[in-house]
């Protein structure tokens, strides 16, 4: 597999762990990356990942909830600094079916780990 495998906008080292390069296209779930390829595909905006996979080292350092779906790979930190794109990036996620949704004036933050309850909420630190 190489950088682009499976993607048409973005490559799988934006969503690599910062210690662990190669990490995401090796331990990143592909929901979560093809959501953002499909967002980019359909609007040309660019995306800033300001954090994706975590290995446990960087897990730890953070540090992240043991529980913390960046831990397996089902989540993703978007940066937004604008408010349109907000509220843009958060109505095709909702469309698309993600049910995991928060954000702040800085970030959005999403996963589809299907084990964890429905939110949409300002300010989650997961």
């Amino acid at each position: 597999m190489n950088n682009t495998s499976g993607l048409t906008h973005l490559t799988w080292d934006l969503f690599d762990c910062p210690l662990q390069e190669g990490s995401a296209i090796k331990f990143m779930e592909r929901t979560p990356v093809l959501l953002l390829d499909k967002y980019v595909r359909k609007t040309g905006r660019t995306l800033t990942i300001n954090l994706a996979y975590t290995s446990p080292e960087f897990a730890k350092k953070k540090p992240l909830p043991s529980k913390s779906s960046h831990r397996v790979g089902l989540a993703v930190r978007v940066k937004c600094l604008n408010s349109k794109f907000r509220m843009q990036l958060i109505s095709f996620l909702l469309f698309e079916g993600v049910r995991r949704i928060s954000f702040s004036r800085d970030e959005i933050y999403f996963d589809t780990d299907p084990l964890k309850a429905p939110m949409l909420e300002y300010g989650f630190e997961g």
